[in-house]
């Protein structure tokens, strides 16, 4: 098959458009699946004035999309990142990553 065929992308109107608030990447033998929340915070009915009137009692993780990949797919996916993410370095700097924060319940999910 001749790799000079032209692809046309298209967007529908009614595409729907999300902030990955967190992500968890989870895998099986058959492959991958990239399963991407938006955080809901719930506060207080009554808050407090002060430091902690702005902490949530709870946080809730809506899942908004779950998309699967074949290993294949996923390192080169992974390919495809690096590289963008060098492109964007180089343009605008280096990207810094927070310390992870300890985990404060007992489940074994790993959010990003």
């Amino acid at each position: 098959m001749s790799s000079n065929i032209p692809i046309k992308v298209e967007r529908r109107e009614d595409t729907s458009n999300y902030y990955a608030e967190s992500i968890q990447l989870v895998h099986s033998m058959a492959g991958f699946k990239l399963i991407i929340f938006r955080d809901r915070a719930e506060y207080a009915e009554e808050p407090r004035i002060g430091p902690e009137a702005l902490i949530p009692r709870s946080i809730t993780k809506e899942i908004i999309a779950e998309v699967s990949f074949s290993p294949q797919q996923l390192k080169i996916m992974n390919k495809v990142i690096e590289e963008q993410i060098k492109n964007y370095e180089r343009r605008f700097g280096t990207i810094t990553i927070p310390d992870k924060t300890p985990k404060k319940d007992n489940s074994t999910a790993t959010f990003v």
